[in-house]
């Protein structure tokens, strides 16, 4: 066989025409060339595509940067609840909660024993049962705060894994408690705004804006919680009410709990005395029973009633306290809160007219209000002339603090009645309905002045306010009968610019205060409610813009400026 030597002519291909070696090594690098451009191309074209998706299209997601309004607050899931004023009293924060993927963990106990390093509240058996369960998926602890986080992840444990959470918080603590309430672990509203506005608070972005004015607030749980260690009360509450738009300015019942903390709060801690508590109100009442006497025109201010002696009903008898034993005007029974002249007004209208009066303010009903902790009244099973009897000076009717306070409102508002409100109020305030007439509702606050000036209430007045009061002292309930040594005491005050001009409800309650020698062995309202009453009055109104005058305090009625006390 011939071999030819290799030539140039020859480089391409054979004699029999194949593919020399060279030749397919650069058709081969050449193909891989070219699969790699193809497929740098389709990568580039994706991440492209993607850019393009997040950047323009979106649909739904997060907002390019440049085109959000930093002015506005960052939503956070559940909306902020504040005052009147902005202040905040509620809001959502981020935080981390901890899981474990219990297939993964090989030594129950050793992990156990690591994470109560870090979270030493958790129950080590309860824990071990939990991550011994061969579950993918448990919790091991919510809203954990960033140092437990971080000390967590330290241990590096496999398993262990966090989830982002929304944590709901009170910055004010205990300051509004039963009127805001608090949610649950995955915050669901449990009690008081959160749960009665829970769907628009978990559905909208803006704040919710309450009524209440945070200085005043703080003002009525101060002056109230002093009070209470003062007198040795069991409790109390309060109420500061706005009479011309029917907005709560501040509202307090104690004991009461801290919502950051709310599951360790006792039963009588998360109870409100306000809107819950049911009670029989005592000689407060006795602005209802006046007025429903003047307005039916069932009596005048000179009208008069024989309080010589008790009154006999059935085989009880209706006294008065330290009793004048004498004729007395209508002015002269309420100013010295007489149960005999009292009950013999009512008794003169009527328990028709009475129960009419009373279902016009609103005191036989549940009231209508954005708080879910309501409470109904207790009527009498019979409305006949002995109920009709005990209502007229505060029993035999139990009501809620919150419908004395906006029925007391209607009275010596002008006789308007405003249904009352946590809500901030937009625009001007409400007409209301005329269930009382001027004229009455003039009367009633005359009559109310001149109990602080010589009355049970003097010790409520503040020189250079225009202040109407009344007070009640109702002996509580034990079983069928009455306890002599323990009361409910109740102030009522209207603080304003002049007899024309109610504004603003101060409500004191203290539940069973005790007989100190300072209150010469008394423990009625005019010892302890009362004061503390007047001390919360000379605080918020400063606050309040109100101005002290040195104006003469003239009565405008000339019947009742000539009536000797």
């Amino acid at each position: 066989m011939e071999i030819r030597p290799f030539s140039s002519s020859s480089t391409s291909f054979s004699r029999h025409g194949a593919i020399s070696p060279l030749k397919g090594a650069l058709d081969c690098a050449r193909t891989r060339l070219l699969i790699a451009l193809v497929f740098f191309c389709f990568a580039t074209l994706i991440i492209a595509g993607r850019l393009f998706m997040v950047t323009v299209l979106r649909d739904g997601a997060e907002p390019a940067l440049v085109e959000q309004d930093l002015s506005k607050p960052i939503y956070m899931g559940r909306a902020n609840i504040t005052d009147r004023n902005g202040e905040i009293l509620a809001t959502t924060i981020i935080t981390s909660s901890l899981h474990a993927n219990c297939k993964i963990i090989s030594n129950p106990q050793a992990v156990a024993d690591r994470i109560l390093t870090v979270l030493p509240n958790l129950k080590r058996d309860d824990l071990i049962k939990r991550l011994s369960s061969n579950r993918r998926f448990i919790w091991i602890a919510r809203h954990l705060t960033p140092a437990q986080h971080l000390n967590i992840l330290r241990l590096g444990i496999p398993g262990l894994s966090f989830m982002r959470d929304e944590r709901r918080i009170y910055p004010q603590g205990r300051l509004a408690a039963h009127v805001l309430g608090y949610t649950d672990v995955d915050n669901h509203g449990i009690s008081g705004i959160e749960k009665s506005l829970d769907t628009v608070l978990r559905t909208k972005a803006e704040p919710i804006q309450l009524s209440l004015d945070l200085r005043l607030q703080h003002v009525l749980k101060d002056e109230i919680a002093k009070g209470i260690q003062e007198f040795g009360a069991r409790g109390g509450c309060g109420v500061i009410f706005d009479v011309s738009s029917g907005e709560i300015l501040a509202m307090t019942s104690l004991p009461d709990f801290d919502p950051n903390h709310a599951s360790q709060a006792t039963q009588d801690e998360l109870f409100n005395k306000v809107t819950l508590g049911i009670y029989e109100m005592g000689s407060t009442m006795k602005i209802t029973n006046t007025a429903m006497a003047l307005e039916t025109q069932t009596v005048t201010l000179g009208s008069k009633f024989d309080a010589t002696h008790p009154l006999q009903v059935g085989r009880f008898k209706v006294t008065d306290f330290r009793g004048k034993n004498a004729w007395l005007n209508v002015a002269e029974i309420f100013v010295y809160s007489s149960n005999i002249g009292a009950a013999k007004m009512a008794l003169m209208a009527g328990s028709e007219k009475q129960k009419n009066f009373m279902q016009k303010l609103g005191y036989l009903n549940a009231p209508q209000f954005e708080l879910p902790e309501i409470g109904s009244p207790l009527l009498p099973k019979m409305w006949n002339d002995p109920a009709t009897i005990t209502i007229s000076y505060g029993y035999g009717l139990s009501i809620s603090p919150l419908q004395l306070v906006t029925g007391v409102g209607t009275i010596v508002g002008g006789g308007l009645r405003k249904f009352p409100t946590l809500l901030k109020r937009q625009g001007p305030p409400p007409q209301g309905e005329q269930v009382v007439s001027e004229k009455t509702s003039r009367i009633m606050r005359e009559l109310m002045r001149l109990v602080v000036k010589n009355g049970t209430s003097r010790k409520a007045n503040v020189p250079g306010y225009m202040i109407f009061a009344k007070t009640g002292t109702a002996n509580l309930r034990a079983g069928r009968g009455y306890q002599t040594d323990k009361v409910m005491a109740n102030f009522i005050g209207v603080l304003g610019n002049g007899y024309n001009e109610p504004r603003y409800i101060v409500y004191v309650m203290l539940d069973d205060p005790k007989r100190l020698q300072k209150t010469y062995g008394f423990n009625n309202a005019g010892w302890n409610a009362a004061p503390i009453g007047g001390r919360i009055i000379a605080r918020m109104a400063p606050i309040l813009g109100l101005a002290p005058s040195d104006k003469e305090d003239e009565m405008p009625d000339t019947f009742l400026r000539n009536v000797k006390f």
